[in-house]
């Protein structure tokens, strides 16, 4: 459902989010540490520099950063950035006596609304969160 783009960036602003108080990061390296192509992730990282999300700095110690709290920035806000919005159907004209087009459509956009909550209401501090849980299952 949603691309490569919306995953990658996803990566990016999650590892961001972990790097928060440890200066700016290079797209080098989030690129490395995070299995993308870094022409790929340069593009991303300037979508969501555009939609202010991240901020960065020139120079040879300058890199990326978060541009505000990570439980500030929620997974909606990313897929925006990248995406654009979330759509399951586009709405189509309709006889009234449809009812099972008018079912169907009101199927997706509940389906639709009940995602963009979800995305809406789970952070990247969340998501950062689940990252150090899971790391801490893996090495017991």
């Amino acid at each position: 459902m949603f691309s490569a783009k919306a995953h990658y960036g996803l990566k990016a602003a999650v590892y961001l989010a972990r790097q928060t108080g440890k200066g700016p990061v290079q797209a080098r390296e989030i690129a490395e540490t995070q299995n993308i192509p870094v022409r790929y992730l340069e593009l991303l990282l300037s979508q969501m520099k555009k939609a202010r999300l991240i901020n960065s700095n020139r120079g040879k110690l300058g890199g990326y950063r978060l541009a505000r709290a990570a439980a500030a920035i929620s997974v909606y806000d990313i897929i925006i950035a990248l995406e654009g919005r979330v759509t399951f159907v586009s709405s189509h004209e309709t006889k009234d006596n449809d009812l099972i087009e008018l079912a169907v459509t009101d199927f997706w956009t509940q389906a639709e609304t009940n995602l963009v909550g979800y995305l809406k209401q789970t952070s990247l501090e969340d998501l950062k969160r689940r990252a150090e849980t899971d790391k801490q299952m893996y090495h017991i």
